[in-house]
């Protein structure tokens, strides 16, 4: 049975968000779509591959009804955003996180180890090196789009970055 983590998932999703070039799955250089079972009643289905590559940097987990399903934090040193596609999850998870809500009623911090209900459209941001549990108490199969961000060890604000928060200067530092 093969195991993929949420976390790689969201990382995967937060990747093609930030326009890493992807390959559509009906190209010819890249792998054919893939959907598995990755545990009783949970399916993983790859959308999208880096270019030559063949682990997908965007894919879809559904849950089918009264399944649980706990994931280990991802190998990859990486950021996973999640978006519930369909239907209704409850999510706990190992890290704080900040859901924010598809009906517009704005953001939510949520305490690491707390459960969250999540519903069609809420989205969030899981921290690198994240476990938790996913939870479909509902009647109908959800759904959860993840897209993986690879997180550099050096990674650093741009040069524009202030630490103080005050917005950086456009014209150019004066020369001695």
């Amino acid at each position: 049975m093969r195991r993929m983590s949420a976390a790689a998932g969201l990382t995967l999703l937060m990747m093609a968000a930030m326009a890493v070039p992807v390959a559509h799955a009906q190209e010819a250089s890249a792998p054919p779509p893939m959907v598995f079972e990755i545990a009783p009643g949970v399916t993983a289905e790859a959308l999208a591959f880096p270019q030559g590559g063949t682990d997908p940097v965007l894919y879809r987990l559904t849950f089918a009804p009264g399944v649980s399903y706990a994931f280990e934090p991802n190998p990859a040193n990486a950021l996973e955003l999640g978006s519930v596609e369909t239907g209704e999850i409850a999510l706990t998870v190992s890290s704080p996180v900040t859901v924010t809500r598809g009906d517009g009623s704005g953001a939510e911090d949520i305490a690491a180890d707390t459960e969250v209900a999540l519903a069609a459209g809420d989205y969030l941001v899981l921290p690198a090196m994240t476990s938790g549990s996913i939870r479909n108490d509902g009647s109908e199969a959800a759904s959860l789009v993840v897209a993986a961000i690879p997180v550099s060890s050096g990674a650093t604000p741009g040069p524009e970055a202030d630490p103080s928060g005050a917005p950086a200067s456009s014209s150019p530092s004066p020369s001695a």
